[in-house]
C-alpha cells in the first residue's frame, strides 16, 4: 500500500509543476510552516569599502555578498503560560510554565530558492518520551522552491499535516490550547519528504513520513499525510471570496495500523471569522499512539474589534473511544487576544470542560507569545 502511495505522490509532484494555476509567492506569503513572518531575504547592497564580507540588517539578518549563502536569520520564539484550574474532585491549582523557549536559525541560499532551517524547543517535555536533545528539535530540514508557489522539503519541518488545527503553528493558533482533536490526532513532528504549495485557488501540503514522532524510535513504519484547501471563490470581489473548504488524510503503520481523515471549512467576512473541522480516526498516531476509534469536531467564531484586539468563542466536542458510550468530552472556550506589537500576542481564555465520564472543571489560561 505504501509503495502505491509513494508512486502516487511522485506523480502528483511531477504533475503539479505543470498546472496552469495562478501562483502565490511562498517567500512573500510565508504562511503556516515556519514561525518567521514578513522576512525578506535579498542580496546585500554594494558598499564602497574593499571586499565587505557581509552587512548586518535588523530585518534581514546577516546578508552575504559573493557567496553561495545569501543570508542567515536568527530568531527566537517565546511562549509562557499561566493556568488556574477548578474542579469538583481535585484541589484548585495554579501553574506557570515556559511552554516554548525556542531559538531558531534559517540559512537562505541560491538566489532565495534553497533554505535550511533548525530550531529547538528547550523546554519541551512529552509524556512517554525521554526528552533528550533530539526529541526537543522542532525543525531540521532543507527545502527548495520549485516555483515561486511550490517547494519540496526534506527532513523534519513543521507539524505533520494530519488535521488543520493539529498542524497549525504554536504562534498562529487561535487559542492557548489546541482543540481536543488537534492535540490528540495532530500537533506532532516527524521526518519525511513533503511537497508544499500555495496557489490562488488551492493550497496543499502532502508527504511521506517515518511514523516515528519527534525522532523517538525510527524504523517501525511509514505513513502518508496530507491536507488540501480549496478557495473556489478567490476571483470574486464579494462576501463569498474568502470561503474555504478542505480535507486531510493520514494513514500508516506504527505498532499497528491507523488511519484518519478530517473535513474543514472556513469563512472570513470583514472582521468576522469562522472555522469548523470534523475528524474521524480508526486508530491514530499523535504524540501517543492508539488504535481506538475516535472522532470529534469544533467550531470557532472570532471577531476583530480592531487590528490589535480580537474576541472568540469555541465549541469543541470529542469522543476519545467510540466503543464506550460515556466517553464524550465537551469544551467551551471564550477568549480575548491582544497584539500590542506585530510579533507579540497576549491571550486570555476561559474554558469550561464537561466530561460525560468524570468531573467537570473550569480553567483560566493566560499566554504570552512573542518572536524576536
Amino acid at each position: 500500500m505504501y509503495k502505491f502511495l509513494l508512486i502516487i505522490l511522485i506523480i502528483i509532484f511531477a504533475q503539479l509543476n505543470s498546472l496552469a494555476i495562478e501562483e502565490v509567492n511562498l517567500e512573500k506569503e510565508n504562511k503556516g510552516l515556519d514561525y518567521i513572518s514578513d522576512v525578506y531575504y535579498g542580496k546585500a547592497e554594494n558598499q564602497d569599502s574593499i571586499s565587505p564580507v557581509f552587512k548586518l540588517f535588523t530585518q534581514k539578518g546577516l546578508v552575504f555578498e559573493n557567496s553561495k549563502i545569501n543570508s542567515v536569520k536568527a530568531t527566537f520564539l517565546y511562549g509562557g503560560e499561566m493556568s488556574f484550574l477548578h474542579s469538583s474532585n481535585v484541589s484548585d491549582y495554579f501553574k506557570h510554565d515556559f511552554s516554548v523557549v525556542e531559538p531558531m536559525i534559517r540559512v537562505n541560499m541560491n538566489e532565495n530558492k534553497t533554505q535550511a532551517m533548525f530550531n529547538i524547543n528547550l523546554t519541551r517535555n512529552l509524556e512517554g518520551y525521554s526528552n533528550d536533545f533530539t526529541q526537543k528539535i522542532g525543525n531540521l530540514y532543507v527545502s527548495h522552491n520549485i516555483t515561486p508557489a511550490q517547494k519540496i522539503l526534506i527532513g523534519q519541518g513543521g507539524r505533520v499535516p494530519n488535521t488543520f488545527d493539529g498542524s497549525e503553528t504554536y504562534y498562529n493558533q487561535d487559542t492557548v490550547l489546541k482543540t481536543q482533536l488537534g492535540r490528540t490526532f495532530g500537533n506532532t513532528r516527524s521526518a519525511g519528504i513533503r511537497n508544499i504549495a500555495e496557489y490562488k485557488y488551492m493550497d496543499y501540503d502532502i508527504g511521506v513520513f517515518d511514523s516515528t514522532r519527534y525522532m523517538k524510535d525510527f524504523g517501525h513504519g511509514f505513513e502518508f499525510a496530507g491536507k488540501i484547501l480549496f478557495k473556489p471563490f478567490a476571483d470574486y470581489e464579494s462576501e463569498v471570496s474568502n470561503f474555504k473548504i478542505g480535507a486531510s488524510y493520514n494513514t500508516g503503520e506504527y505498532y499497528g495500523s491507523y488511519k484518519q481523515y478530517s473535513l474543514f471549512s472556513g469563512y472570513d467576512y470583514k472582521n468576522f471569522h469562522v472555522k469548523t473541522e470534523y475528524a474521524n480516526a480508526d486508530g491514530y498516531n499523535g504524540i501517543n499512539f492508539s488504535q481506538d476509534k475516535a472522532d470529534g469536531f469544533y467550531t470557532t467564531f472570532s471577531y476583530d474589534i480592531n487590528p490589535k484586539i480580537s474576541i472568540l468563542g469555541r465549541y469543541d466536542y470529542f469522543t476519545p473511544n467510540k466503543n464506550y458510550y460515556s466517553s464524550n468530552m465537551q469544551e467551551y472556550t471564550l477568549g480575548l487576544t491582544y497584539k500590542p506589537f506585530k510579533n507579540m500576542k497576549l491571550m486570555l481564555n476561559a474554558v469550561r470542560r464537561n466530561y460525560e465520564k468524570g468531573s467537570d472543571s473550569n480553567m483560566i489560561l493566560f499566554a504570552t507569545k512573542f518572536i524576536i
